[in-house]
């Protein structure tokens, strides 16, 4: 979550107050289970999709919400708030919040985080840096909120771009370090054309989220920056979906904010296995979304007891590419061509059938691009000796403001 809404954030500490009591009065229930099954009661009870559904509750996803929207919302909940996706990828998806909804989301979720990581309470200071959210998102501004839950510490969002990146990073020295991966890389990019060979300061924690973290970047970050990675999956209507715990590669699934299943190859959902992730929030009493297909893609286990861990997140990139002449596991290509020395980002582009494309970026002040390419051309011929992909240099990858693909293919 990134606190960019002006309906999504406030500046009155005391509308905050109000906002997190409404969370800490919420009903709470013996178990996951207990908590589903009152969910899954309100549904039926009050709110218009659900009202006529049979055993089993309906499958739904974006399209269905984003036509339909008054038909997910109760009459008997006063949705204070709104708030959208950003839309990288497709048409943005507007919910409502209700207040304690709109409190996990903004607030409760880096407390949540805090958890994960294990970062001491006493870490965040009152009127100190807590949390410096990057952007390069254009036309944005930077900002500061406070954020009650973090010690009464201060969110930060630094609008990259035109400003002194170096002398505005130098000042806001936080614990946490925020954004999608591509931000956070912009960043490092930004500190090293202005000749910083190292960060001014180290972070005590990477927050990535809103965009698959590829083993490549990860490196680039962690060697840079010098700190541990907590990789989150959130949700605009509910917040906090799964995390990782600091550097590790499987995530806790918070079994308080929603319940997950998988679509097996026949598209019938289950609550475990590999494939697209359906979404349960049971956070948000303003818009309800039970059953929602998410379009990311994921391996979910879930234990007897209900608790759930995501064994692999690869959101919508594929898993699997096929070129003219062979077919290799993403990782496999990740592997052999993200860590060429230099290399500041790569993109596969295998939409056209007669022609791989691989487009790449040199690292900022790259003194010998045309070493970089030959490496890039041997590691190619390596992967796949029986065709020769185009090769494109580009300044950068992924547009400003944009969601990372790493691999681009044809539709199915």
């Amino acid at each position: 979550m990134t606190l960019d809404s002006d309906d999504a954030t406030l500046k009155s500490l005391e509308e905050i107050e109000r906002a997190r009591a409404a969370w800490e009065d919420r009903p709470r229930h013996s178990s996951p289970d207990a908590a589903y099954r009152a969910f899954v009661d309100e549904l039926r009870r009050d709110v218009p999709f659900y009202r006529d559904a049979g055993v089993e509750l309906p499958l739904t996803d974006r399209a269905v919400h984003q036509e339909n929207g008054e038909l997910f919302r109760s009459p008997r909940v006063a949705a204070t708030y709104r708030l959208s996706s950003s839309g990288t990828t497709g048409k943005p998806l507007e919910v409502r919040l209700d207040d304690a909804a709109w409190y996990a989301v903004n607030y409760r979720f880096f407390a949540q985080i805090r958890d994960v990581a294990g970062l001491p309470a006493d870490l965040f200071r009152r009127g100190e840096p807590a949390v410096v959210f990057i952007s390069n998102k254009p036309g944005r501004a930077s900002f500061v909120r406070p954020l009650p839950p973090l010690g009464n510490g201060l969110y930060v969002r630094l609008q990259l771009g035109g400003a002194d990146a170096l002398r505005l990073f130098s000042r806001l020295r936080a614990p946490v370090l925020y954004g999608k991966p591509t931000y956070l890389l912009d960043l490092r990019a930004a500190l090293l054309r202005q000749g910083a060979a190292e960060p001014p300061w180290t972070p005590r924690l990477l927050l990535v989220s809103g965009e698959p973290l590829h083993d490549d970047d990860r490196r680039r970050l962690t060697d840079y920056f010098r700190a541990p990675v907590v990789d989150a999956l959130a949700s605009t209507e509910g917040g906090l979906v799964a995390a990782t715990t600091p550097d590790a590669r499987t995530y806790r699934v918070f079994g308080e904010n929603v319940r997950l299943e998988v679509l097996d190859e026949h598209g019938a959902p289950r609550p475990a296995g590999a494939g697209e992730l359906v979404l349960t929030n049971l956070v948000n009493r303003g818009t309800f979304v039970a059953r929602y297909r998410t379009g990311d893609h994921a391996e979910l286990d879930t234990a007897p007891d209900g608790t759930q861990r995501l064994l692999r997140l690869r959101g919508r990139e594929p898993g699997t590419l096929r070129f003219r002449t062979a077919e290799l596991p993403a990782e496999t290509v990740t592997g052999a061509v993200g860590h060429l020395p230099g290399l500041g980002d790569f993109q596969v582009d295998l939409r056209d059938p007669d022609r791989t494309v691989l487009r790449w970026a040199p690292e900022p002040g790259r003194p010998d691009e045309e070493g970089l390419r030959r490496e890039l051309r041997a590691a190619l011929d390596r992967l796949l000796p029986g065709e020769e992909p185009l090769l494109e240099r580009h300044e950068r990858i992924t547009p400003p403001g944009g969601k990372k693909r790493r691999y681009l293919t044809a539709p199915a």
